[in-house]
């Protein structure tokens, strides 16, 4: 509640999204009656509609999505760049360190576009481990949940996987023009100490429940 209202004055909707998105992910799992969730989504859904219409920049990162020639140097020229720097990597990469559209040429290179940075240097096969360590982060953190002996600790341990997963493969999909552009950072790998230290905080959270054996 309040922390959504704070997120919507920032204003930061692609964070208030991902907290969203978790929420109902949480709610589904609470095996709440499927009216409920279905109703759920439809209000979140024109909730979310009516932010991007208020702002034409919001609007625009969609409408970028489908023709980047809407907007060729601001969003269309991230995204492109950012697929120039994935294609460039090749099967191997450059090498680490060796990244060239990290000079300039790739808007927020250490930041949300980090991982056409790494793709860049490690190629697809590093590429393709990374979204593969997100994976087995996934399956680990929902099987921590599943082992959960109550409600509560289930519920925390799959909302801590859902949001760190969520968020990774939402910027990994805009990266390779398979989502919107959102603005959200790739976890414990983009620029940022606060938002590494709530990861940490997260894992930390599931590792303690593993070790406790909830």
């Amino acid at each position: 509640g309040m922390i959504s209202l704070l997120l919507i004055f920032q204003p930061d909707i692609s964070t208030l999204g991902i907290i969203i998105l978790v929420a109902g992910l949480m709610y589904f799992l609470a095996k709440t009656p499927l009216w409920q969730s279905f109703l759920i989504i439809f209000i979140i859904a024109t909730f979310l509609f009516s932010l991007i219409k208020l702002a034409p920049y919001r609007a625009a990162r969609f409408l970028v999505f489908f023709d980047p020639a809407v907007d060729p140097m601001g969003i269309g020229y991230q995204i492109k760049q950012a697929l120039i720097a994935v294609g460039s990597g090749g099967i191997s990469g450059l090498g680490l360190g060796m990244s060239q559209m990290k000079f300039g040429f790739l808007p927020q290179s250490i930041a949300d576009s980090i991982f056409a940075i790494f793709a860049e240097e490690t190629g697809f096969i590093g590429s393709t481990l990374l979204i593969f360590l997100f994976l087995v982060f996934f399956w680990r953190g929902f099987r921590i949940g599943k082992l959960s002996q109550d409600k509560f600790s289930q519920l925390t341990a799959w909302g801590v996987t859902a949001w760190i997963c969520l968020q990774s493969f939402i910027n990994i999909g805009a990266m390779i023009e398979v989502l919107p552009l959102t603005g959200i950072p790739l976890p414990f790998i983009s620029y940022g100490g606060s938002a590494l230290v709530a990861e940490l905080v997260g894992v930390g959270i599931l590792l303690n429940m593993l070790r406790q054996k909830v």
